[in-house]
């Protein structure tokens, strides 16, 4: 068999995948252009992926998103890792790295992939919605109104058959006089079903006049609505800190991979997450970062924190076959012991010591990282 990740489906489907299906059915199942473009990429980079358990063909093909989006992850970096040195897959005993690099046969450093996701809270919130969402979309035809909804309360499995009557019975209420319902903040007609345990307020958005539905078309057309505090940063941190004293470096230049799969984890979180929560001295107005980065220096570490990790990646947009090309950025630790190899990885964007006078450094962007 060849050594290739996706084969090509049998049977043709162009249909997006339903909400609560898996990321990797789009590459098992979907034969839109898009997904062959994605297998075609996949395919290129598993051809040499060193795999003989065949464990990250099983990544590929999971149910599990997280699983699949790491095992991309983990893909991408090697491929790129691999145009300038013999990279080494989880080499040697106990815990290790991801990758170790060689050149000429001479060990120079190591890298870790990190694969960064939503909270959990959040995602669980998505899961309900997603599940409601397809099986609403199974049982009711699009015709006069999509709908959206808010999910305010769930401490019970809702009964599908009478919200399905209560949906159709608000529809037709709507066909009749179109003013029937009261309006949402922005205008958009809006009721509140409730019914075992759950409180789902659903807005119907009325069809463009001449509009064709095609029975493919889903009536629900957006996501969960996510509320709450953005604490990106602080996840990054705290996975960036258990990863960064696990390994036996050999004395060699250690750097950390972070695939941003959480969409709120953005370049500015990175940022924080690296050199501390943004501050302002209140006398003088001045701002400042507070002593809780990743690199920096603190208390206990006057000479600098983690100082065997020196850089960290931040890749975002990788999607195989997906409209936008990846992003990487370089954060070089400025107080570490040693530079990462700068050919290690291509990179958008770089951070790193701007200006060095004795003991005293300053760190800025070197290249200004792409929006």
């Amino acid at each position: 068999m060849d050594h290739q990740a996706f084969e090509e489906p049998r049977v043709r489907r162009d249909q997006h995948l339903a909400m609560s299906e898996p990321i990797s059915a789009w590459f098992v199942t979907v034969t839109r252009p898009e997904a062959v473009e994605g297998r075609r990429v996949i395919n290129d980079l598993y051809s040499r992926f060193p795999d003989p358990g065949g464990r990250m063909r099983a990544d590929l093909h999971t149910g599990d998103n997280k699983r699949f989006f790491s095992a991309l992850d983990e893909l991408h970096v090697h491929d790129l890792l691999a145009r300038h040195y013999d990279v080494a897959y989880e080499e040697g005993e106990g815990t290790r790295p991801d990758f170790h690099l060689y050149r000429d046969r001479q060990y120079v450093g190591a890298l870790e992939v990190l694969s960064l996701f939503q909270r959990e809270d959040w995602t669980a919130e998505e899961r309900h919605h997603a599940v409601l969402a397809d099986e609403l979309n199974k049982r009711l035809p699009l015709t006069t109104h999509s709908l959206m909804f808010d999910i305010q309360s769930w401490t019970g499995t809702p009964s599908l058959r009478h919200l399905v009557r209560w949906l159709d019975a608000t529809l037709a209420e709507l066909r009749a006089d179109p003013k029937a319902l009261p309006l949402d903040a922005t205008g958009i007609p809006e009721k509140t079903y409730v019914g075992r345990g759950t409180n789902i307020s659903f807005q119907f958005w009325a069809l463009p006049p001449g509009y064709r539905a095609g029975p493919q078309d889903p009536v629900v057309v957006s996501g969960a609505a996510m509320g709450g505090l953005i604490d990106s940063a602080t996840r990054l941190r705290e996975r960036l800190d258990t990863k960064a004293g696990k390994y036996d470096l050999g004395g060699k230049p250690f750097a950390i991979a972070v695939g941003a799969r959480d969409s709120w984890c953005t370049l500015d979180e990175v940022h924080q997450a690296l050199t501390g929560t943004p501050a302002v001295v209140i006398a003088t107005g001045q701002g400042i970062r507070q002593g809780d980065g990743f690199f920096g220096t603190g208390r206990r570490h006057p000479q600098g924190k983690r100082r065997h990790v020196s850089a960290v990646y931040a890749l975002h947009d990788w999607f195989p076959g997906g409209p936008t090309e990846p992003r990487i950025t370089r954060f070089d630790n400025p107080l570490a012991h040693q530079p990462f190899p700068a050919d290690a990885l291509p990179h958008h964007g770089h951070w790193g010591v701007s200006w060095r006078d004795g003991s005293r450094i300053s760190a800025d962007w070197l290249i200004a990282p792409t929006a």
